[in-house]
């Protein structure tokens, strides 16, 4: 599991060691297979105080988008899936416990 967010929200992943990028479904997607193919409610991220949206001159990853102003991300696989979103920045941990964050939210 994948802890994201202040306070914490539960995220199950599929770690893609080709890529280096970690991505999960947000409240703004529309079309991402919950709850048919992930276990978890999108990630909501004005839950998060600690959530920041990457603008174009923050990029990690991705590449600007002007007209969106936003870093865009995405990956195509072999058997045919393919995701894309925009780039954003949260504090994250992994492990604990399955149904309750191992961590006070409060501290840094």
């Amino acid at each position: 599991d994948l802890w994201c967010g202040t306070p914490p929200q539960r995220q199950t992943v599929i770690v893609d060691t080709g890529s280096g990028v970690t991505a999960f479904p947000c409240s703004g997607c529309g079309d991402c297979g919950v709850p048919k193919y992930h276990a978890n409610p999108l990630f909501v991220e004005g839950d998060s105080s600690s959530f920041h949206e990457l603008s174009c001159t923050e990029c990690l990853k991705g590449t600007c988008r002007s007209g969106a102003k936003q870093c865009h991300v995405g990956m195509s696989y072999q058997e045919g899936s393919s995701w894309s979103a925009y780039e954003a920045q949260d504090r994250c941990y992994v492990g604990g416990f399955h149904n309750t964050a191992a961590v006070d939210s409060g501290s840094n």
